[in-house]
């Protein structure tokens, strides 16, 4: 009886190895990839207008003015309003030279003229003065202002921009 298990369990084994390399020898079936829709690219809007900092292009896709009896201010960030604005740009005028192209080396910063510049390596505060450039910002009515800064910042970086 024992050598007919033997017997048995040699048959088995032989067997397992029959069919592993029978498997072996098969032709590799090319794997069926399933019809599947193509998903479709998300649409990105295009910037509303560019600026210029340190020689470098970037978009802007929010742009927002604040204007009173003594202040005009524009805000423009590569990032959409509902967004965190890590990077941003502030420029302002005193409202009474609403129109006027301001000479940053002859208008008093502050007072005169603003000027703010964040993103999440360099910050350029209000309280120091730019180097150089021009400034203007103009009303067009119904909100909408018309704005030109083309300054060298307080490390000698260029900041242009116009809408």
């Amino acid at each position: 009886m024992r050598d007919l298990m033997k017997l048995s369990v040699k048959y088995i084994i032989i067997a397992i190895f029959a069919l592993v390399a029978l498997q072996a020898c098969e032709k590799p079936s090319v794997p069926q990839i399933p019809d599947t829709p193509q998903q479709e690219q998300p649409v990105v809007e295009p910037p509303i207008c560019t600026y210029e900092y340190d020689g470098k292009e970037y978009p802007v896709y929010s742009v927002s003015f604040t204007a009173d009896e003594t202040q005009i201010f524009v805000k423009i960030s590569p990032f959409k309003k509902d967004q965190l604005q890590t990077t941003y740009a502030v420029i302002g005028i005193n409202a009474s030279l609403e129109g006027m192209e301001i000479d940053v080396d002859k208008a008093w910063h502050n007072d005169d003229y603003y000027f703010i510049y964040e993103d999440p390596i360099m910050y350029y505060s209000q309280y120091r003065h730019l180097q150089s450039g021009k400034i203007m910002v103009k009303s067009l009515g119904e909100g909408n202002f018309q704005v030109r800064a083309d300054v060298i910042l307080p490390d000698g970086k260029t900041f242009r921009f116009e809408y």
